[in-house]
């Protein structure tokens, strides 16, 4: 039901290869659990993560997600409509209290937050920097 493929804006990342309705588990999965953050592990709770998953450690980042990460039941759960082809999208602030590295987001929602940050902590110099820089008006 899931494809990864790679993609020119977001790298290594995950295609629904069916259409799915809201609700839907999406793929059950696991892992390799342990306390090791890497850029495709995800947290299950503080201190614990889990990686070696075959397809979740590469869902791409949307402020406005697709798709949600029931970390209890370890299930990949469609947000809306999801049509075949389409990148599948979390956000990583909902499952991170920090990042393995914050970023410049270009999901292109209108509920962008612009820089990507877990979600118990500020942003970076670098990402203070980017945001000071959006809001500066060009003379």
């Amino acid at each position: 039901m899931l494809g990864i493929s790679r993609d020119d804006d977001f790298g290594l990342c995950v295609r629904a290869r069916r259409d799915c309705i809201e609700g839907t588990v999406i793929e059950r999965f696991d892992g390799n659990v342990g306390t090791l953050v890497s850029q495709h592990s995800l947290q299950i709770r503080p201190g614990l993560h889990i990686s070696g998953t075959r397809h979740i450690g590469f869902l791409s980042h949307g402020c406005d997600p697709n798709c949600r990460l029931d970390m209890t039941h370890f299930e990949l759960v469609a947000l809306r409509r999801i049509r075949n082809g389409e990148l599948l999208t979390i956000d990583y602030s909902e499952t991170e209290d920090r990042l393995f590295a914050q970023f410049a987001c270009i999901c292109g929602s209108t509920r962008c937050r612009r820089w990507i940050t877990g979600r118990n902590e500020a942003a970076t110099p670098t990402g203070q920097r980017f945001l000071a820089a959006l809001t500066r008006v060009p003379a």
